[in-house]
């Protein structure tokens, strides 16, 4: 896919973030509408086969994405700000694996789209617990990451046609560990149900959308 301009881009994100109101949203609520989002930016990005091609992400300049190293991330995958060089970025440990680049990359946009309106989207999240409010938010990014990647109608054709951990994450370039979850989450493994708190990565610090 070509790089989309800067105007295309600010279209994709003020698309995807109508999908959701602006009130304060329960967790089951933004599941919802992350997951409207993810569907609507595999339309856009025209992602008819597993592996979704995401060099428009890391190309477009609405919201920069830089890749730098482990320790400027304190050994996180990621981070979304607007407190370094005074506009919204989004930075990716360039040490980790092709495939969990992807993976937090598309974490970090979805704090990208929540940013500006993160304190009032995540209010009611965790009922004042702060810790289960910040944990919300990163297992809400880390769901719209997964639906992104692996979408539920074609993991579970290729889950059906395949039955091979290892052959379904190849086809959509995501790490076996991610697949896995997602087959748990599916229902398609009989394997023991994962808290999803541990679903996937971790993140750095944000100052708003945490």
């Amino acid at each position: 896919m070509k790089k989309p301009t800067k105007t295309e881009m600010r279209a994709l994100i003020k698309a995807l973030r109508g999908l959701a109101p602006i009130q304060p949203l329960t967790y089951g609520q933004s599941l919802h509408f992350s997951r409207m989002q993810a569907a609507h930016v595999r339309r856009w990005a025209d992602a008819i086969t597993p592996d979704i091609n995401l060099s428009w992400l890391v190309r477009q300049r609405a919201i920069p994405v830089n890749f730098v190293a482990s320790y400027k991330l304190r050994e996180a995958s990621g981070l979304t700000t607007n407190h370094i060089g005074g506009r919204l970025e989004m930075f990716i440990n360039a040490s980790e694996p092709d495939v969990r680049q992807r993976f937090s990359l598309l974490h970090e946009f979805k704090h990208a789209l929540d940013f500006d309106d993160a304190p009032i989207l995540h209010s009611q999240l965790g009922r004042g617990d702060k810790q289960r409010q910040a944990d919300m938010i990163e297992w809400i990014a880390n769901d719209f990451a997964a639906h992104v990647l692996m979408p539920t109608a074609l993991v579970k054709r290729e889950w059906f046609k395949w039955q091979d951990l290892a052959t379904v994450a190849s086809l959509f370039n995501v790490s076996t560990e991610a697949m896995g979850f997602r087959l748990d989450k599916l229902g398609l493994t009989g394997e023991p149900k994962r808290s999803s708190r541990m679903y996937f990565r971790s993140t750095g610090t944000l100052p708003v959308a945490a």
